[in-house]
């Protein structure tokens, strides 16, 4: 049965675990083949070899986002094995929770640089394929707290994720004529792994604040993700898309 992804190319980076993983098993269900991006080299082999046995073409690139030559060695890679590349998810991405007094610049460089400009460097690096295709889609992971500053969250990663916010806009609006599509997730509580480190006690505070009453779950994202990337979308670009259970309306 032919996948709503049948026959495209993903490259997906923050891809080892959470939300990024899940996006890219919802992308194997439907049919694309994959470049999967972490910066942990174990945890990702193991992700791919889960793609590879159910019979998903999958190609792993372990490396650090930030690292100014790895975008454009991937996408070489991506378009000598595929040809083509079709979507782009900017997952990867890092969470401090440093008080701003206390906040390090070296701490805050890092910040931006993983979520910011390492999105900013993957899309960069793929938009000349998509413009020769004259098609493409591009899906940049925000949050929530880009519109709800959090009391536990440094303000490095508000100040990113916001960044990539308008990093979306601009690119939507500089290549719709090529036939690109750039779009954002927002999401708020999502049931990862991080939060299943937190205590019981947190987590029903977190659930009573949600108005559903319960944490996201990553897959529900990753079903988001697929709309976005499928053809179905086609006349969506430049929007933020909020999955959040309705912590945060607009």
């Amino acid at each position: 049965m032919k996948g709503r992804l049948d026959k495209r190319v993903a490259i997906i980076t923050g891809a080892s675990r959470g939300i990024g993983r899940a996006i890219a098993r919802v992308f194997a269900r439907e049919g694309a083949s994959m470049a999967l991006v972490a910066l942990h080299e174990d945890r990702l082999q193991r992700v791919c070899d889960e793609f590879v046995a159910s019979g998903t073409p999958t190609m792993a690139f372990p490396g650090d986002v930030t690292e100014r030559r790895f975008p454009q060695r991937l996408v070489d890679q991506v378009l000598a094995t595929h040809g083509r590349i079709d979507i782009l998810v900017n997952c990867a991405g890092i969470l401090t929770r440093t008080p701003t007094e206390q906040l390090a610049m070296e701490e805050w460089r890092r910040v931006i640089d993983v979520n910011l400009n390492g999105s900013f460097a993957f899309s960069q690096a793929v938009l000349p394929t998509m413009r020769q295709q004259g098609a493409g889609k591009i899906l940049i992971m925000t949050s929530q707290m880009a519109w709800m500053p959090h009391p536990n969250a440094s303000p490095s990663y508000e100040v990113s994720k916001a960044g990539l916010t308008a990093l979306t806009r601009h690119l939507a609006l500089h290549y719709a004529k090529h036939g690109i599509q750039v779009n954002a997730i927002a999401p708020g509580s999502i049931d990862t792994e991080m939060a299943a480190t937190m205590s019981q006690e947190v987590r029903a505070k977190m659930k009573e604040a949600i108005p559903l009453k319960r944490l996201g779950l990553p897959e529900e994202v990753g079903e988001l993700a697929l709309f976005l990337a499928s053809d179905e979308a086609n006349y969506i670009t430049g929007t933020t898309m909020h999955i959040n259970g309705g912590s945060c309306m607009s």
